[in-house]
């Protein structure tokens, strides 16, 4: 499992980590409730030191389907009300880490401070292409756009 890699929680891994039944182990279920959509595998490493072998245990959980690393076969799942919206501004985040890197910064922060609505999110990768297209390039800026409004179905 790459150590830079996101998980989430699929829609079934939500209901096991709010259930209080047996269907998994102790110590998946402690792996299972710090998956966030946020914390990279080897943060949550580090962070998780209550759980033994976490990377074993984070495959195991994704071979069983609750954790995933692809939020847009979650996504129409998932409703703006229930997260949906912070799973694409993670999503819009990896795009703008990938097409910037360390340039990044300021354009995640724009993404984070808008509504988790497409509507919102469509205003923000606006914005963020001014800001690309006046500090960076054109062409980077047409890419991500033309990526994000993908990602939020516009």
């Amino acid at each position: 499992m790459h150590p830079d890699l996101i998980l989430f929680r699929t829609p079934k891994g939500e209901e096991i980590a709010h259930s209080h039944g047996h269907e998994i182990s102790a110590n998946h279920r402690r792996a299972l409730l710090v998956v966030d959509g946020k914390t990279s595998v080897a943060n949550l490493a580090k962070k998780v030191f209550w759980v033994s072998d976490v990377t074993s245990v984070l495959k195991e959980l994704y071979s069983l389907g609750l954790i995933h690393d692809d939020v847009s076969t979650i996504h129409g799942q998932v409703s703006q009300s229930s997260g949906g919206g912070l799973l694409l501004k993670v999503q819009l985040a990896g795009i703008a880490k990938e097409l910037l890197g360390n340039n990044a910064e300021r354009i995640i922060k724009k993404i984070e401070d808008a509504d988790g609505t497409p509507d919102a999110l469509d205003e923000a990768l606006l914005a963020c292409k001014k800001l690309i297209k006046l500090t960076i390039s054109d062409e980077l800026a047409d890419t991500f756009l033309r990526r994000g409004r993908s990602v939020i179905g516009k």
